[in-house]
């Protein structure tokens, strides 16, 4: 079930939503078979600290966040990947892992450019059970999400 929060969170932005439930998938590949997407839908947020100050980058599952693409973006001098254990209570009530990139939780979103131009993605929904279907362009408005070319890289 999807936490009551984010639940709520998106009736009060008015943002529409569908909701599925699937068997347990923690790699976001895993959760494109669950949902029975392609991987290239499947929004994979990923938390990122700029500068000190935190931040979600958004990739499809198939890629790894660009950091040297979203430092040219942002200005920041130092972007780096921060390592769950550092930021699982920030994400209260998700499951650490599983929390979608919403304003929710009050950072900035970047999401890369071939992720912003899909006309619908699926993102966890604060489980590893819960899935949400949104509309890209209506999330990315009511986010505030800023799209960055490149944010995407193939993983090694």
């Amino acid at each position: 079930m999807i936490p009551q929060a984010i639940d709520r969170y998106l009736k009060d932005h008015h943002l529409p939503y569908e909701h599925t439930i699937h068997a347990r998938a923690i790699p976001a590949q895993r959760l494109a078979a669950a949902e029975h997407v392609s991987g290239y839908k499947v929004a994979k947020t990923v938390v990122v600290s700029l500068d000190g100050r935190l931040g979600l980058a958004v990739v499809d599952a198939t890629h790894k966040v660009n950091l040297d693409a979203l430092r040219r973006s942002t200005g920041a001098a130092l972007v780096e990947l921060v390592p769950e254990d550092l930021f699982a209570d920030r994400f209260a009530p998700c499951e650490p892992g599983a929390e979608p990139a919403l304003g929710l939780f009050g950072l900035p979103i970047f999401v890369d450019a071939s992720v912003a131009s899909q006309p619908w993605i699926v993102m966890r929904g604060g489980t590893h059970e819960d899935a949400l279907r949104l509309d890209t362009q209506a999330w990315m408005e009511a986010e505030g999400a800023r799209a960055v070319p490149g944010l995407a890289v193939e993983p090694n």
